[in-house]
């Protein structure tokens, strides 16, 4: 006769060593912010003995829960520690340089008879986000077919410099239609501002979608384009073009100056071109 042992399923899952779950670094992190860095552990049915964080395998901070205090902070260029917020699963770095950037690492040990360690790294780069969309100047809401448009565009202060692009209609826009201008750097820290022109004609098939519009679109970019910051203007159609109008505007200002005769042959002309031009956008 055989005999079997049975052994029941374990129905919940048991750690029985020492594991590192995961370390949340932020991988680009606000030159003007503060930034939180997170180690989960399981020690399974071992005892803590220390968490240690270490940049560029330097350490600076040291969690050992049986020591008086139990928390030792060491110096380290581009660290400042918040330690109200710091503990032995997460710390807190505020008052962020560029120095601040680099490769993080949490360490976590167990007491004897085993004395596991393990470890897990993660990089993080400081950077500065410019603090707003970027600005677009000379751009009218209004044109009309035949018009160009010409304005420009300038970013924010930001570090590294910006990448600057132009969408017409989410379609990048020409390298011929772009202009760009010299990088200004602020004198007080290594922050970028960067302008880029535009300047095109406007075409009937400009203006798109039901409501017969052109989306003119400027974005600042950083880090090849991971992070992005947009302004967009929604341009309307005219019937007539700029030029005309201003035309138009100036014959009113003008009136009560001039003869009756002047004034009747002049607003015939401007109907005669109005009407030429509805014309030919209708066709």
């Amino acid at each position: 006769m055989r005999f079997f042992t049975w052994f029941p399923p374990l129905l919940f899952p048991v750690t029985l060593a020492l594991k590192i779950i995961d370390v949340l670094v932020p991988r680009y992190a606000d030159l003007r912010q503060s930034v939180k860095l997170e180690c989960s552990f399981d020690v399974g049915h071992d005892k803590l003995y220390s968490v240690k964080w270490y940049k560029d395998d330097h350490e600076f901070y040291r969690f050992v829960p049986e020591d008086q205090p139990a928390v030792q902070v060491f110096h380290l260029p581009g660290i400042i520690l918040d330690l109200s917020h710091c503990n032995m699963r997460k710390i807190s770095l505020s008052n962020l340089t560029l120095e601040t950037s680099g490769m993080y690492r949490c360490e976590v040990s167990t007491e004897g008879p085993k004395f596991e360690m393990v470890f897990k790294s993660a990089n993080m780069n400081v950077l500065a986000y410019p603090e707003g969309n970027p600005l677009i100047e000379g751009v009218m809401n209004r044109y009309a077919v035949g018009d160009f448009v010409s304005g420009n565009c300038t970013s924010a202060k930001s570090y590294p410099q910006p990448s600057m692009t132009w969408y017409v209609n989410g379609v990048q826009a020409n390298d011929n239609q772009v202009e760009n201008y010299p990088v200004l750097v602020n004198p007080e820290g290594p922050l970028y501002s960067k302008a880029v022109g535009i300047r095109f004609k406007i075409e009937k098939n400009h203006f798109q979608g039901p409501h017969a519009e052109l989306d003119l679109t400027c974005e600042a970019s950083l880090v090849q384009g991971q992070l992005k910051w947009r302004k967009m203007i929604v341009i309307q159609p005219l019937t007539q073009s700029y030029t005309e109008n201003m035309f138009l505007e100036n014959y009113r200002n003008n009136t009560s100056a001039k003869k009756p005769g002047i004034q009747l042959s002049t607003l015939v002309a401007i109907f005669i071109v109005s009407f030429i031009l509805i014309v030919v956008l209708e066709t």
